[in-house]
């Protein structure tokens, strides 16, 4: 496969899985400690990744659960967040601007930090209070990962997410050998999308819910940060208020359909641009469900999958049929700004 080195990723995958025991034991401390709230606090990529725990809470518990840009957050602060709230970040460099300057804004206030990142040593390691395990710097399915022994431990411990065990069990019984063999399986359809769709001037991505973060996350930094394509992402909610004018026979169309319930909302979008356009792509997540998963877990794990095929697979072909590297930058981090 494309720039796949199997073992040494299921190695990093097995190791990810294995810390969900050190994110769980995090989540035990806090709860012992009490809070208020919780609040996850990214920039980027990170920002987009948090975006499906704040959707899924609303699904499972009452703790009031918020998101906010650190950017803005600095600058605008937010009256629910006291020394009684926990901060979930997170920077895999470790030396993200916005998240260092967060970090000290937040030590200087006594909020309590549990940050994902690659090394204590950071920056960003440095200054937490919890280090939550992050054990590779590429793909965003070790963040998701990273995240799970954590947030879903608190729910856990607060009475909202009684099977967390066995949602544990099945991850470490099922997880890394299903990720592989969502790449594989999709390897071939990743080809044919990134040799027809490579040099497109404007493409529109629509998803939802869960899976929400994921699509502004692949348009956003995938292909206008790494391939500088051109792109409009929204929601398949919002589609039909005012994106859907957009919509020709010939506009390049991807849909993501989730398995969550917001998934009669993709329908819709998918019913309408059956008829009205021919330039359709549909990814449907069930296609590529890991199995042994519960059908209770499917949506949590939707994230995974959708990464996978998109940052793991599709973008990887994209890089090849376009010759521009994925690790190539215009303007990020290439000077002060």
């Amino acid at each position: 496969m494309l720039k796949f080195d199997e073992s040494k990723y299921k190695n990093d995958l097995i190791a990810q899985v294995e810390a969900i025991d050190e994110g769980k034991k995090i989540a035990d401390e806090i709860t012992k400690q009490g809070y208020d709230n919780i609040f996850f606090v990214g920039v980027g990529g990170t920002y987009a990744m948090m975006m499906n725990f704040v959707t899924l809470a609303k699904e499972y518990t009452n703790i009031p659960v918020y998101l906010e840009q650190a950017g803005e957050l600095i600058l605008t602060d937010n009256p629910k967040l006291t020394k009684n709230s926990i901060v979930i970040t997170g920077s895999k460099s470790g030396d993200t601007k916005e998240i260092v300057e967060i970090e000290k804004w937040l030590k200087d206030k006594g909020i309590r930090i549990a940050a994902m990142v690659l090394s204590k040593d950071s920056p960003v390691g440095e200054l937490c209070d919890w280090r939550i395990p992050l054990q590779t710097f590429k793909g965003v399915e070790f963040e998701y990962l990273s995240m799970y022994g954590i947030f879903y431990g608190l729910l856990a411990d607060n009475g909202d997410f009684p099977k967390f065990s066995e949602f544990h069990e099945q991850i470490k019984e099922n997880m890394v050998d299903g990720i592989i063999k969502v790449q594989k399986d999709f390897d071939s359809r990743a080809e044919e999308i990134a040799a027809k769709y490579y040099n497109t001037d404007y493409q529109l991505w629509i998803g939802g819910g869960e899976l929400w973060g994921e699509i502004y996350l692949y348009t956003m930094c995938i292909l206008e940060e790494m391939q500088w394509l051109k792109t409009k992402a929204v929601t398949s909610a919002e589609f039909f208020h005012g994106t859907l004018e957009l919509v020709e026979k010939d506009t390049p169309v991807f849909l993501i359909k989730g398995v969550g319930k917001y998934r009669l909302l993709d329908e819709r979008a998918e019913k309408f641009l059956k008829k009205e356009n021919n330039n359709l792509t549909v990814i449907d997540i069930n296609d590529y469900m890991i199995s042994g998963f519960d059908d209770d877990f499917k949506a949590i794990i939707s994230p995974i999958i959708s990464t996978i095929v998109l940052n793991g697979r599709l973008s990887k072909h994209l890089e090849e049929h376009s010759g521009h590297d994925l690790d190539i930058r215009r303007y990020y981090r290439q000077f002060e700004y």
